[in-house]
C-alpha cells in the first residue's frame, strides 16, 4: 500500500479525532455554562450578603460609638453627682462642727451664767436679810416710840 493511502487514513483518523475533540469541548463548554451561571448567582448573592453585612457592621459601629458617648456622658454625670455627694457630706460635717461649736459656746455661757445667778442670789439674799433687819429695826423703834408716848387707846388700828 501506498504511503498516500496511509496518509489519507491518518488524516481521516486525525479529522475524526479533531471533530470528537471539538464536540467534547463544545459539550464541556455547554455543560459548564449552567454551573457557571449558578456560581455567578452565588457570587452575586455573596456580594449582596457582604454588602448587607458591611451595612450592618457600619450600623453596629455607629451604635457602639453612640453607646460609648452615652456611657462617657453618664460617667461624667455620675462623677459630678459623686463630687456633689462628697461636697454634701463635707457640708454636713462642717454644719455639725458649727452646731457643736455653738452648743459648746451656749453651754459655757450657761455655766458662766449659773455662776452669775448664784452670785446674784447671794447678793439678793444678803439684801433681803439687810432689808429684813432694817425693817425689824424700824418696827422695834416704832414700837419703842409708840409704847412710850401713846397709850393703847390712841393707837389706830387698820
Amino acid at each position: 500500500m501506498d504511503y498516500a493511502l496511509w496518509l489519507y487514513i491518518a488524516l481521516a483518523i486525525f479529522v475524526v479525532a479533531l471533530i470528537i475533540a471539538i464536540i467534547g469541548v463544545v459539550m464541556l463548554i455547554v455543560g459548564m455554562k449552567e454551573p457557571l451561571k449558578k456560581m455567578k448567582g452565588s457570587a452575586n448573592n455573596l456580594k449582596d450578603r457582604m454588602g448587607k453585612l458591611q451595612l450592618e457592621t457600619t450600623s453596629l459601629s455607629h451604635n457602639a460609638n453612640e453607646l460609648k458617648e452615652d456611657m462617657q456622658m453618664k460617667s461624667e454625670k455620675i462623677t459630678a453627682l459623686m463630687d456633689a455627694g462628697k461636697g454634701t457630706v463635707n457640708s454636713v460635717i462642717d454644719l455639725n462642727a458649727s452646731v457643736r461649736a455653738i452648743t459648746g459656746n451656749i453651754a459655757s455661757r450657761v455655766d458662766h451664767n449659773r455662776d452669775n445667778i448664784a452670785e446674784v442670789n447671794q447678793w439678793s439674799n444678803g439684801a433681803m436679810k439687810l432689808l429684813v433687819a432694817l425693817e425689824n429695826r424700824n418696827i422695834t423703834k416704832r414700837s419703842d416710840v409708840t409704847h412710850s408716848s401713846t397709850s393703847f387707846s390712841d393707837t389706830k388700828h387698820y
